[in-house]
């Protein structure tokens, strides 16, 4: 992680990601000389000091730090930087996290709305959030208050896997009524953010969250907007990034359902009435809700996890359930003839 001294260097992400793309390793910066950094890359007399002085700095307190928060940090070369927010136009450079990392390899869809839902727009976000979960999609959203919350709440309430991408450091929790979910994500989910530990939630940080948002995500599902809002900018970077968007109609006289409708109405936005609407754009559909199979809601979460061989310690991470009651439930499943045990303590689909 020698590429962090950058960051701590107080270089510019722009300046860190271009030497990042065309050079191995950080150490090989130096193999160039401060002519070639200036003609290669464009940089002026002050970055190039600022690069020389990165050597100097103490890369271990600083993950001392981070450490003692329970909080690592990827960047932009690592391997398991997730390869969709890669290829967006402005990927982040780093990203800290607390939680499950392996989360981003899963199949996720991202639900966004507004701060102040109505009845119809929180059973919508329940609706939408459970039938995803329980055919094994991983959800994203921001853990601002109404819509973000609900998708959150309900995931972690049906024990499947869910990410916070936040617009603070790790280390201030914002908005604070969300505290519960933040601990329960961190420990349950993923908690993710671009942010150095003590950045403050200003309000530039949230169209920078939106775009991770939309670069871990397949698709986008918007579930009541107001004709202006924070909503509306993450689909519009989701239709620069070439990431499909979907949207719940909503009543033509509520306010919260402008946004929602115009999306629709402009065709920038398809019409979804249920999540098997968004799981057959991808082909993900469930097959398995009413098959011979007859698995309970619990054994489905840990049937489609088991899209390869996983050992119990792998499903644990992966559906946050109790390692008592995924046995359990790996027997029934076993007797139902939907898994088999493997070598190695694995288990894998027999259908």
């Amino acid at each position: 992680m020698d590429w962090y001294r950058l960051r701590l260097a107080n270089l510019k992400d722009t300046t860190i990601l271009h030497l990042m793309k065309k050079l191995e390793n950080y150490n090989d910066i130096f193999k160039l000389s401060k002519e070639q950094l200036n003609i290669y890359f464009f940089l002026k007399d002050e970055e190039i000091n600022q690069i020389y002085n990165s050597r100097l700095l103490d890369l271990n307190k600083e993950f001392e730090i981070l450490k003692n928060q329970n909080i690592k940090v990827i960047s932009f070369k690592d391997d398991n930087y997730p390869i969709y927010l890669k290829n967006i136009s402005h990927p982040p450079v780093f990203l800290y996290y607390k939680g499950n990392i392996n989360l981003l390899k899963n199949k996720i869809i991202g639900i966004v709305g507004t701060r102040k839902p109505t009845t119809y727009g929180k059973i919508s976000c329940e609706k939408f959030t459970t039938e995803l979960v329980n055919s094994g999609v991983t959800t994203v959203s921001g853990l601002a208050l109404g819509i973000d919350a609900i998708c959150h709440k309900t995931t972690l309430e049906l024990n499947g896997n869910t990410v916070a991408v936040v617009g603070s450091g790790l280390d201030i929790i914002y908005p604070y009524e969300n505290k519960k979910y933040w601990n329960e994500i961190a420990k349950k989910g993923l908690l993710l953010s671009e942010f150095p530990l003590g950045t403050k939630p200003l309000p530039y940080n949230f169209p920078m969250r939106n775009r991770i948002i939309v670069g871990i995500s397949k698709g986008i599902l918007v579930i009541e907007s107001k004709e202006k809002g924070g909503s509306l900018i993450t689909a519009s970077i989701a239709l620069e990034e070439g990431r499909d968007i979907f949207a719940v109609p909503g009543d033509i006289y509520s306010p919260v359902s402008i946004g929602t409708n115009n999306l629709i109405k402009k065709s920038e936005a398809k019409l979804v009435s249920c999540g098997n609407d968004i799981l057959k754009e991808f082909n993900w559909e469930n097959n398995y809700e009413n098959n011979d199979l007859n698995l309970t809601k619990e054994e489905l979460i840990i049937y489609n996890n088991l899209t390869g061989e996983k050992s119990l310690d792998e499903l644990i991470i992966d559906t946050g359930m109790k390692a008592s009651i995924i046995l359990a439930l790996l027997i029934d499943m076993e007797i139902k003839n939907a898994i088999a045990s493997v070598s190695g303590g694995k288990y894998r689909r027999k259908k």
